[in-house]
């Protein structure tokens, strides 16, 4: 493994919400080591030939007193310092024992999610901030909704968020007013929304964020991000490893990778398949949804396989 130097650091970190509230286990580094004085999520070094479920639980009960009963795959994250190339793999701790406290005599708190952007993190830890506000599911709207929406478009929409879908790419050759409409319904609802490729008309239609199609040129990408600003999420569509470069360079918050498999609408085309998949998703710095003939009932193995969540049309509506 290798990330620009010779070597690469293999370290496990955790996702612990509390169980009551929901807030998320946060340690601080001593000011002497590296990104000393920086808020981290608590983990370790994985020793040669140890599994990450064994690495982790190690971790954390040496670290905090914790003991992990069961956990999950997040994502993974690459990411090169100065001095060092770091492989972080994030692990949602979902079941655990114990009070954790600093056993090493390093700051431990309790943080709503909200306030995790104004802390400092290492940068590596900065992508899955982000991932955290983001949902498992994510819906793209349908392409007949833009033609001949059904006379009950509001409930489904609603309907879909309610179901997990708290992201929504309202996706076809809509005019300003019906993107408003969509995106208040959604955002009534609980959701996010993202338009296409337009950072005036992310701001016009109250959007969140931008989705960035494939078409989109480098140069029409950076001004569509310097016109949008700080203040928006965005999204972009990825087929290869080239477009997840250029997602990289870009800084987006998150890409659509497609397709995992065939689908309808394009019968002809193979799909990525899992395994190449995880080859293209690990180590991205941003959240990847596994996009292409998945489902809510795909999330374990997509995870499993490098993606934060799953996206989808007719699975999710």
């Amino acid at each position: 493994m290798s990330i620009g130097h010779e070597s690469v650091l293999l370290v496990v970190a955790a996702i612990i919400r509390h169980p009551d509230n929901g807030r998320i286990l946060l340690s601080q580094r001593p000011a002497h080591k590296h990104k000393g004085g920086c808020w981290e999520f608590p983990g370790g070094k994985v020793e040669t030939g140890e599994a990450l479920d064994a690495a982790l639980a190690r971790e954390l009960h040496e670290e905090l007193g914790l003991t992990v009963r069961e956990c999950r795959p997040f994502m993974t994250i690459d990411h090169t310092y100065p001095e060092l190339s770091v492989r972080l793999c994030f692990r949602e701790v979902t079941a655990f024992e114990g009070e954790p406290h600093g056993r090493e005599g390093q700051p431990v708190d309790w943080f709503t999610a909200d306030a995790l952007a104004d802390l400092p993190f290492p940068e590596a830890n900065q992508p899955v901030v982000t991932a955290l506000g983001l949902p498992d599911q994510l819906l793209v709207l349908p392409d007949t909704l833009s033609c001949t929406p059904p006379d009950d478009w509001q409930t489904r929409l609603a309907d879909a968020v309610a179901a997990g879908c708290r992201l929504v790419y309202l996706r076809g050759d809509h005019d300003r007013a019906t993107l408003t409409s969509l995106a208040r319904v959604a955002q009534a609802a609980g959701a996010r929304v993202l338009v296409a490729d337009n950072a005036a008309l992310a701001r016009e239609t109250g959007a969140d964020g931008v989705h960035l199609r494939s078409g989109l040129t480098d140069l029409q990408i950076a001004q569509v991000i310097k016109d949008g600003g700080d203040s928006l999420l965005y999204s972009m569509a990825c087929h290869d490893e080239a477009e997840l470069e250029r997602a990289r360079g870009a800084g987006v918050d998150l890409v659509m990778l497609s397709s995992v498999r065939a689908t309808p609408t394009h019968p002809d085309a193979a799909g990525l398949g899992w395994e190449r998949f995880r080859t293209l998703a690990e180590g991205q710095p941003f959240a990847v949804y596994a996009l292409g003939g998945v489902g809510p009932q795909d999330l374990k193995v997509a995870r499993e396989h490098g993606a934060r969540g799953v996206a989808g049309i007719r699975a999710f509506w």
